[in-house]
Formats: structure tokens, C-alpha cells, sequence
């Protein structure tokens, strides 16, 4: 079957590094297993905007698995692509002076308008595709004529669900993405908790939700036992010698880290609580300010906490490795990386009992309920506290964080889409 998958994604990720997150990895490991998988013919486009398509140009040149796919788009000479790499060059200097992603109302529709006269999204392939995937922006418009069969990728909800979080600019986007899945249109998701959720808010019918879990770096998320390296990013980042808890995800107001803080300073004023620290890891976010007003209100256990901000991948596998646990107390996720990848690690994992995180972690990990500050407290005593319980965890979650594999989704993945050409 010949495919268009949309890297919309990698492109941006190409340009800016606040965009190579669990996103940027989910859609690379996924095309590359694709393309491995010898069961289609993969093409690539990039229909969020010319400066996605620029981004993408300078991706595949560098990439040894992908390069070698076409990328459909307009031609590339002419005025049109020399406006093409004019709104791309301007964007990245606005972004850039900006120091934001999200550009005022006004600037962001005109420069839509704009890009969509000199960057006509891609809908179809020559010879004709059998199935066109979008994975980073909403489905373009149906034309007249034969159609491949369509699929967008949504991982989870999260902009309408908490609207008050993401802002109106997300909201927006996510409900264009939406508003883009027509009659006889197919859905892509992550977990079935996704699906079910999808399902409800009638995205799709169940018949056409299909789910296809992700899955971790195997090259960058492994058990790490060496005593350099462990040393060396923990002075790198701050981290004292002794045992520390850790968090790892951009500071966003549903990923709950100031219940988390103050959990921690429950757990520091009990006794048996002992002197570990709190490594607070990822990219500053929307709850930022949350998260500096929970510092404020435990000015005894400040000390312990270490908000270490971007952490690079080569330094991803000793960080987890050296943890006493990952405390994930997300209120929502599509799927929940983060957990997997510190299972993959051989870290025990403490996180929500809602959304897809038990789906996850199933029984290799503590559950809670990410509001209960007590609960969450009590687990990360009793993980601080029990080494045997933390070697039981450990060798639960390397069996578990094995049974998720790139090639296992790229497997659902076609056969979604082989169940969408015999429908």
C-alpha cells in the first residue's frame, strides 16, 4: 500500500528545540518502523506550514533511516518558493524574538493566510496513495474524486479538557484538528483510555478509532550502572549525593507537580522520611507559576528541591537510573511517556490511577489518586523506605516497559490501516 504520513512534527522539531519532545521522538520511531516494516511504500509531507516543510527539508537531509523517503510538497523554485523561504526565515525570527510558540491572534491568522496561498497542503500522492496519515496537523479538505483512506493522530483531549491550561490558541488548534475528521475518516490514538474518550465525544465511531501504544527509545531510555556517568550528571544538574525522587515533564498545570512538591514536604517532616531530594526536570511551562508558589509556601525543604529545567537525552538514561523512584502525579494523559520510559530504565514508578496511566504501568508501579496529597506522600515514604519493594518494582518494570515496542505500533498501525482499505 502506498502511505502519506505527514512529519509535520520532525520539521518543527528540526528548527526548535522546545518542539523535541515526547511528540518529536512518538513520530520519528513511528515512520522509521514504518518504513523498516517492508509493508508499504511510504511518502512524507508537511501540511502545518511552509516553515514545518523547510524543517522537514533540513531533517531528511541529516537523517540516515528517512532520508532516502520523497517529500511531497510544492515545487521548490520559483517566487512562490522563494516566499515560502521568506515566511519560514521571518517566522523563526519572530518565534525567536517572541521566545514563545504561540504568536498573538492577529500576527497568527495573517500569517496562516499567507502561508496557505504559497503552501497548498498535500492530499494525495501521483500515483495515488492508498492511505494518507496526518500525525501533526489537521486533515486537510476533502477534494473531488477518489480520496485515500484518512487518518489523523490524537493522542488525547487535554486542550478541551482543560481549556483554562492550554489557552485559546491550543484550544483552537485542537478543535480545528477535530472539526477536520469527517464521515468515513479514521482516528489514531494511543490507549484505549484515549479511544474510549474519543468514542464518547463522538470524534468516531468505535470502528474507526484505532489504537496503536507507543513505545520508548531503546537508545536512549536504558538501565544505566555506570558509576562516571551517574556522578558526572549529577553534578552536571545540581543533584547532591544521597537518594532522590524525580520528576520528568514540561511544567504544565495538568501535570500536578505543585501537589507533588507539597506531597514531598509531607514526606520530608515524617519521620523515617530521611534527606532525599526532589529533582524536578523538563522544560518550564503554563504552571510554572504554580510551581513557584508551592516552593514558596515549603521554605524548610527548599534545599531538597532541585528544578534542574531541560535535561539533554545523552543524559536521560543516568538521571532516571539513579532515582529512587519517578513521581508522575499527572490529573490527565493520552498515554504518559515519561512512566514508560522510566520503566524501561528499571525505576520504579509512582503516578495517577487515571486516564491511560494504569494502562502503562499496570501492576509494576504504586497507583494513586493524583489529588490525594496524602497518598501520594505515603507512596513515596514507602518506596524511600522498602529496598526490597524497589527491586521488586524494578524487575516488574523492565518486563513490563518490554512488552511496548516501536514495532508493535507500526504492527497496529497497518493494521488499522489494512482494516480502513477493506472497510
Amino acid at each position: 500500500m502506498r502511505v502519506v504520513y505527514d512529519i509535520s512534527t520532525l520539521g518543527l522539531g528540526q528548527l526548535y528545540a522546545l518542539s523535541r519532545g515526547g511528540s518529536f521522538r512518538v513520530h520519528r520511531h513511528l515512520a522509521e518502523a514504518l518504513l523498516a516494516s517492508g509493508q508499504c511504500e511510504l511518502l512524507f509531507c508537511a501540511n502545518h506550514s511552509s516553515v514545518a516543510y523547510h524543517g522537514c527539508i533540513e531533517y531528511l537531509r541529516t537523517s540516515p533511516r528517512l532520508g532516502r523517503v520523497p517529500l511531497l510538497g510544492p515545487r521548490r523554485t520559483g517566487t512562490a518558493s522563494l516566499l515560502r523561504r521568506g515566511v519560514a526565515g521571518t517566522h523563526r525570527w519572530v518565534r525567536t524574538l517572541m521566545r514563545s510558540n504561540v504568536f498573538p491572534r492577529l500576527l497568527r491568522h495573517g500569517g496562516r493566510l499567507v502561508d496557505r496561498r504559497i503552501h497548498p497542503q498535500v492530499c494525495d500522492a501521483s500515483p495515488p496513495a492508498d492511505v494518507f496519515h496526518s500525525s501533526g496537523a489537521a486533515l486537510p479538505p476533502r477534494r473531488r474524486g477518489r480520496s485515500p483512506r484518512r487518518f489523523l493522530t490524537i493522542y488525547d483531549l487535554g486542550p478541551i479538557r482543560f481549556p483554562e491550561v492550554y489557552g485559546p490558541a491550543c484550544v483552537r488548534t485542537a478543535q480545528e484538528m477535530l472539526d477536520s475528521v469527517g464521515p468515513g475518516d479514521w482516528v489514531m490514538t494511543g490507549s484505549e483510555a484515549a479511544r474510549a474518550e474519543l468514542c464518547e465525544r463522538g470524534v468516531a465511531p468505535p470502528e474507526r478509532v484505532v489504537v496503536a501504544p507507543l513505545a520508548a527509545d531503546r537508545e536512549i531510555f536504558h538501565p544505566c550502572a555506570d558509576a562516571g556517568r551517574l556522578l558526572a550528571v549529577r553534578e552536571k544538574y545540581g543533584i547532591p549525593r544521597g537518594p532522590y525522587l524525580l520528576s520528568l515533564n514540561t511544567l504544565d498545570p495538568h501535570k500536578n507537580m505543585h501537589h507533588a512538591v507539597r506531597a514531598f514536604a509531607r514526606l520530608a517532616a515524617q519521620e523515617g522520611g530521611g534527606e532525599a531530594a526532589f529533582v524536578l526536570a523538563g522544560h518550564p511551562g503554563r504552571g510554572s507559576h504554580q510551581l513557584g508558589e508551592a516552593l514558596e509556601e515549603v521554605p524548610g525543604v527548599r534545599g531538597r528541591i532541585i528544578v534542574t529545567g531541560f535535561v539533554a537525552d545523552g543524559d536521560l538514561a543516568p538521571l532516571y537510573s539513579g532515582a529512587t523512584a519517578l513521581v508522575y502525579p499527572s490529573l490527565y494523559e493520552g498515554f504518559g511517556l515519561p512512566p514508560l520510559e522510566a520503566m524501561q530504565c528499571g525505576t520504579p514508578v509512582i503516578t495517577s490511577n487515571t486516564s491511560s496511566l494504569p494502562e502503562v504501568v499496570g501492576d509494576a508501579g504504586l497507583l494513586v489518586d493524583p489529588g490525594d496529597g496524602d497518598a501520594l506522600s505515603q507512596a513515596m515514604l514507602t518506596v524511600c523506605r522498602d529496598a526490597g519493594l524497589r527491586e521488586r518494582m524494578r524487575e516488574k518494570s523492565l518486563i513490563r516497559a518490554a512488552a511496548f515496542s516501536w514495532e508493535r505500533c507500526a504492527r497496529d498501525t497497518l493494521a488499522g490501516y489494512r482494516a480502513a482499505l477493506a472497510a
